[in-house]
């Protein structure tokens, strides 16, 4: 039987440093690629909320009623209510109603005076916007029921709403919300990964309305957090908008939407006859 010849003590020292040096190459080259990783990449593709998914059977009721966002107090609420074995019996409409009792009145305690006053003026059938086919606000742009594209451009995140056909920009590079600049209909975003949730800070709004369904309003002075986060079965993006606003609010009203991640769906071009309602511009 033939055997190899033994390696003396030269050549395993030569054999053992070869072989480190390939590990430590292996070891450099995924720390590398995990170095490269964009940590924003999980949160890249198109999401669908349930306006236009009705059919998954992931949605319950709080999820359609909150089609266009809502209070997290009122869909937590209603959430509550729909899980109780107390309540099979009970209409779920009924439950909603209920639900959306009990947040408007809690609701109301931290409007100050003159959110107050922008509440009982908004009318959203007499909306401007709404009656010239306008681009809405920021609150309602990123709660809207349209599908929405994420990506990356260099040192920021494209957010690509499908209503109205909006482009958005939130830089990830770590710079501040600039001292001065006019106001603008989506305002100024910064944002960062944090623990695998992506958070946007936006500032320099104009006045708006925060949704048809509270009738509030916010002013120029409103910040607004939001807080996107991934979960699977089935794989969905969930939000947590926290809006702060002292000419409006005595405390930040929170706000939450959810959408699933459809891959296949293309963004299309948004136009007032799409627009619900508005069959008069067809």
């Amino acid at each position: 039987m033939r055997t190899e010849p033994a390696m003396n003590h030269a050549q395993r020292i030569k054999s053992a440093v070869s072989k480190l040096l390939v590990g430590a190459m292996i070891a450099s080259s995924f720390a590398a690629s995990a170095q490269t990783a964009d940590p924003a990449s999980p949160f890249f593709g198109t999401w669908s909320g349930v306006f236009t998914t009705q059919d998954n059977e992931y949605w319950t009721l709080a999820d359609i009623q909150c089609f266009v966002g809502c209070p997290a107090d009122f869909y937590e609420g209603l959430s509550a209510l729909l899980a109780d074995p107390a309540n099979d019996m009970t209409p779920a409409m009924a439950l909603a109603g209920q639900a959306a009792a009990a947040w408007e009145a809690g609701f109301a305690t931290i409007l100050t005076p003159r959110g107050k006053q922008v509440r009982a003026a908004n009318r959203p059938e007499d909306d401007p916007k709404f009656v010239n086919c306008q681009p809405y606000g920021f609150v309602r742009e990123v709660t809207n029921p349209l599908p929405l594209l994420i990506r990356r451009d260099g040192d920021h995140l494209v957010v690509r709403y499908e209503e109205w056909s909006l482009l958005r920009n939130i830089y990830l590079d770590g710079r501040a919300h600039p001292e001065h600049k006019t106001p603008t209909l989506l305002g100024y975003s910064v944002g960062r990964v944090e623990n695998g949730a992506l958070i946007v800070e936006t500032r320099g709004v104009t006045p708006d309305l925060i949704s048809d369904n509270t009738l509030a309003g916010h002013s120029g002075e409103l910040t607004a957090v939001e807080r996107y986060t991934l979960h699977e079965n089935p794989r969905r993006l969930e939000l947590s908008l926290t809006l702060t606003d002292p000419v409006t609010f005595t405390k930040p009203l929170v706000m939450t939407k959810t959408w699933l991640y459809t891959p296949d769906v293309e963004i299309v071009q948004d136009t007032c006859s799409q627009q619900p309602g508005r069959a008069d511009l067809r």
